[in-house]
């Protein structure tokens, strides 16, 4: 089990992606406990073999070579790895305004005689991150054939990347390679959705609270409520979800608020108004919450937008 919360310690971001993806391929021999963390952009880790453990929301997954974890922007995760066997495992980060941006293409014509119509199609890259939340485990594992493919896909891309300044187009390369690389793994979850694995260790009461925090947000979230809603001792409920998760039951609804308030402002939607929906009901109160999570205002989100 991990480390209880500390709430002396702030949970923070950690990483920041200034591109549209990053790859890497990673194989080290040395013990690692990351403190608990979560990051804007979405991740991808195709692990290929060690001793890990790989905590996401409340759940924590023995890994076996060859399993992929899906960890969605804003998952607060961590992860913990023996030095004996060491870690190898790619890991690909993803913007999700670009998994938006690769899957909206313009569709080009394929029958002879035929206009170019002009029109934009939506692709669905994002499919395997939305089915997290449905199937409720970030763990996937395919059979030996799937495998292979998608293992193939990944040192295609990591080989362009490393080649990058000999590649004729090597952008577009790099862009093909991406997307085939998405399109694999998406169309493997579509057609098996029995690849994600639910074989994590956890507590299913605190990943019923989570649901319902996540459901609830604008909603009054007091820990006598909470605790109510669940029939259980405030006492006991705090205990085990800081044993869980790694995080108080108030740090988490703040944090997870401050998320939602941050999103719809960058998507457009005033200040006042995000914070309304995001859960907080005084203004003055949700700006000094906002600042000491992210170190801006929300002022300063809006004058980027």
């Amino acid at each position: 089990m991990y480390e209880e919360f500390d709430p002396s310690v702030e949970y923070e971001q950690k990483g920041y992606l200034n591109c549209d993806f990053r790859l890497f391929h990673i194989d080290e021999s040395k013990s690692i406990d990351t403190p608990w963390h979560y990051h804007d952009f979405d991740k991808i880790v195709f692990f290929l073999r060690g001793n890990v453990q790989y905590a996401v929301e409340g759940r924590e997954y023995e890994l076996r070579p060859y399993d992929i974890v899906i960890v969605p922007h804003h998952s607060i995760h961590k992860v913990t790895a023996s030095a004996n066997e060491g870690y190898e495992r790619y890991v690909l980060y993803l913007k999700p305004e670009t998994l938006t941006r690769l899957a909206n293409t313009e569709e080009v014509t394929v029958h002879e005689g035929k206009e170019l119509s002009g029109r934009r199609v939506d692709h669905n890259l994002d499919l395997c991150f939305n089915m997290t939340a449905k199937t409720r485990t970030n763990l996937v594992h395919f059979d030996a054939g799937i495998t292979s493919e998608l293992m193939e896909r990944f040192r295609t891309l990591e080989d362009v990347l490393k080649s990058e300044e000999d590649l004729y187009c090597a952008g577009l390369r790099i862009h093909v390679e991406l997307i085939q690389l998405l399109i694999g793994l998406n169309e493997a979850c579509y057609k098996h959705p029995d690849c994600f694995m639910e074989k994590a260790r956890y507590n299913r009461k605190v990943i019923d609270i989570i649901d319902y925090i996540t459901e609830h947000l604008e909603d009054d979230l007091s820990i006598d409520k909470i605790s109510d809603q669940f029939y259980i001792s405030k006492y006991h409920m705090m205990r085990i979800f800081k044993a869980e998760t790694g995080y108080s039951v108030h740090q988490y609804i703040m944090e997870k608020r401050i998320l939602k308030a941050r999103d719809l402002i960058i998507s457009g939607e005033p200040a006042m108004s995000a914070s309304i929906e995001a859960g907080f009901h005084d203004y003055s109160s949700f700006c000094k919450a906002f600042r000491k999570a992210t170190g801006k205002l929300p002022s300063d989100y809006v004058a980027n937008i």
